[in-house]
């Protein structure tokens, strides 16, 4: 009797394909979060550079940093963006991003900084 009479092998197959299924799921949830905090992370370093040129007022920076937030969909509320500004530009961001999985949510902390010498 040959292999694909007797169905042996299927079982694997779906199993592996169940798991790839699975990864390719959480890369959906995972990938568009970590790409919105490494751009964000670029934001707030050209922003540190810009400040140095071109001073602004500490509301000013974080009104910059809240909206730029919004446009990637980030959870930044305006108390997790610290900004100090003295003869240097510090930028420090401290948020949490909740990624629903269905069975689980999984909150990632990340924490983008930035500084600058004016």
């Amino acid at each position: 009797m040959r292999r694909s009479d007797t169905g042996a092998g299927y079982g694997k197959a779906i199993v592996v394909l169940l798991f790839l299924a699975a990864v390719a799921y959480v890369g959906v949830k995972f990938i568009p979060v970590y790409v919105a905090n490494y751009e964000m992370q670029n934001y707030i370093h050209d922003l540190a550079i810009q400040m140095s040129v071109r001073p602004a007022t500490v509301e000013a920076v974080q009104n910059n940093v809240l909206s730029k937030a919004q446009d990637l969909e980030l959870p930044i509320t305006r108390e997790e963006i610290k900004v100090k500004i003295t003869t240097r530009v510090i930028i420090d961001l401290d948020y949490q991003a909740p990624i629903d999985l269905k069975v689980y949510t999984l909150v990632l902390h990340f924490t983008p900084s930035s500084e600058n010498v004016m």
